[in-house]
């Protein structure tokens, strides 16, 4: 959900960010919590992990890494860091301050800081792109007003930024871009484009084909895993039903009536009711008088999975403990004993499981672990819709490679398919050689739409904003370098082939000692800069996770 805000916020409605910043805060609360970064404690179990001055096993010291964390990832929404993400975040931010104290990067000085901060996104005004004192005091509300996060814990996280960015610019090393390169990137982002699409249906396209019976055995001897025949299994679903053990549950007391009722309400509240027009009416709570018999129903329904789980966890257990053999008298008195109602699952492979069955696919896949067990035939028990199901092996069919004979109508579809789509890419050099002869004498949509092909316009745009059209496949790569009035090679994407046709490309004159060249060259110096900072800071992090995790005797720092 953040991503989704940062994206939307950032690029259209600015302002709205801090509106509903306090969204979230109480997000991040709500699904994170105080322990949520790092699991629950293990203390008691490991000795202390030190990890850059914190004790990877110490509650307190894994809630103060996510505390801030959690705060930076607020104030720089421009990373778009997911919830999923913050863990490494985490872990980034203290390997950061951790390198800075080897480093002696010093704290921030007030006015050093104030500067910082005044560079934050997060803290602009959305009309003027600057620094705003209002909007850094109402995002300093907003981040305290449920009382997640402090003043102090937010000023000290502004301190541990700026140090870590001071952190990123050593890491960053030397500057190796060359001027051609930072030209060509300005020229990229300051050029105009017009461009119309042609689109080349696939569906459509119908050659001829008349395939021999020698190709075709060509084909499927050059690809010979398409048809092997896989091993597969087959395998008795032991369906231990709920409705099979309603007559042994015991009627609820009414405490307990009370208790299931208080714990389910949700399921017997009626929904408003509003006549055509009118508003809807709240309808009375529902009470346990009112809902008595349906309420005793879904508790001795409740107790029956209990049971049916229980039995079946019963059966799977005492086949182990006895060693039962299938199909034996015992195995059959088992059965019958338990309840159980047997049914064949359709014979599957390791790749196709059954979809249709209502059996989980984890128990389905799981049955291979037994494929050639001779010890044991039988899955642990899981839980379904119904009730509790056990798995037995039936048999198993080797793989196996079929006679071409076997396989002819599917390797003829196999080679005709494959054989369409070269004719259709081959079709698409034809049409591009068509499009260009033809641009000099005629317009672009009308040649398209005489070889059968639909047309779009596409608004001018910058090289900063590509639409979504060109981003597909290699498709931006094939039309950025094309000169006004020529077409692009096809690019084929699903079930269409697109060629692109440069109707005006204005490319912007360059004056490398402008001031607003040296503002680019500035920025995308700075980005570079900062994206090879987190990537060497990322190796030292994952290194030193890996050293202290992944030995016995952990080094202290």
């Amino acid at each position: 959900m953040i991503t989704a805000l940062q994206n939307f916020f950032l690029k259209h409605n600015k302002w709205l960010f801090g509106s509903l910043l306090i969204v979230i805060i109480v997000t991040f609360v709500l699904t994170i919590g105080p322990q949520s970064f790092f699991g629950s404690n293990s203390s008691g179990r490991m000795d202390t992990i030190n990890y850059y001055g914190y004790d990877l096993t110490s509650d307190q010291d894994r809630r103060a890494m996510s505390y801030t964390a959690e705060i930076s990832a607020i104030l720089h929404p421009e990373m778009q860091l997911s919830q999923q993400q913050l863990t490494d975040y985490a872990y980034l931010r203290v390997a950061g301050l951790g390198i800075a104290q080897q480093l002696g990067v010093p704290d921030p000085t007030a006015d050093q800081l104030s500067k910082f901060v005044e560079t934050l996104m997060i803290f602009a005004d959305p009309t003027t792109g600057e620094f705003s004192a209002d909007s850094y005091n109402r995002m300093l509300s907003l981040l305290q007003i449920n009382g997640q996060f402090s003043r102090d814990g937010i000023a000290r996280t502004m301190r541990e930024d700026y140090v870590i960015d001071q952190v990123l610019d050593v890491l960053a090393g030397p500057d190796y871009s060359l001027p051609f390169e930072l030209k060509q990137a300005y020229i990229d982002q300051g050029t105009k484009y017009t461009i119309s699409l042609a689109h080349f249906d696939y569906a459509s396209f119908s050659p001829e084909m008349s395939p021999t019976d020698e190709a075709l055995l060509q084909y499927f001897n050059e690809n010979p895993s398409r048809y092997e025949v896989p091993e597969t299994l087959t395998v008795d679903a032991l369906n231990f039903k709920a409705s099979a053990y309603l007559g042994s549950v015991n009627m609820p007391n009414e405490g307990e009536l009370e208790l299931y009722f208080s714990t389910n309400r949700f399921r017997y509240q009626l929904a408003p009711t509003a006549s055509e027009g009118a508003e809807a009416v709240p309808t009375p709570e529902v009470t346990l008088a009112d809902v008595r018999d349906q309420v005793v129903g879904d508790w001795n329904l409740d107790q029956a999975r209990r049971t049916a789980a229980q039995k079946a966890q019963e059966f799977s257990l005492s086949l182990y403990q006895n060693k039962i053999v299938i199909d034996s008298p015992e195995y059959v008195s088992l059965i019958k004993s338990s309840n159980a109602a047997a049914t064949v699952v359709p014979r599957y492979s390791r790749t196709n499981p059954p979809v249709t069955t209502g059996l989980p696919g984890e128990l389905l896949n799981s049955m291979w672990i037994y494929a050639n067990n001779s010890s044991r035939y039988f899955s642990d028990a899981a839980q379904t819709s119904d009730g509790a199901v056990v798995l037995v092996k039936r048999g198993l069919t080797v793989a196996r490679m079929p006679e071409f004979t076997e396989v002819k109508t599917l390797v003829q579809q196999d080679f005709e398919a494959t054989e369409k789509r070269r004719l259709f890419a081959e079709k698409g050099k034809e049409l591009q050689e068509t499009l260009n002869t033809r641009l000099g004498s005629e317009n672009f949509p009308q040649i398209a739409e005489s070889l059968k092909m639909t047309t779009e316009d596409l608004e001018q745009f910058g090289g900063i904003n590509v639409p979504e059209q060109l981003q597909q496949a290699d498709m931006w790569d094939q039309t950025m370098s094309l000169d006004k009035g020529l077409a692009s090679v096809m690019v084929i994407n699903g079930n269409k082939g697109t060629f692109s046709y440069m109707a005006e490309k204005i490319v912007p004159e360059v004056d490398t000692n402008s001031e607003e060249y040296k503002t680019f060259v500035d920025q995308r110096m700075g980005v570079l800069d900062n994206a090879m900072g987190w990537a060497r800071l990322r190796e030292i992090k994952d290194n030193s996770v890996a050293a202290l995790l992944g030995t016995a005797d952990v080094p202290q720092q």
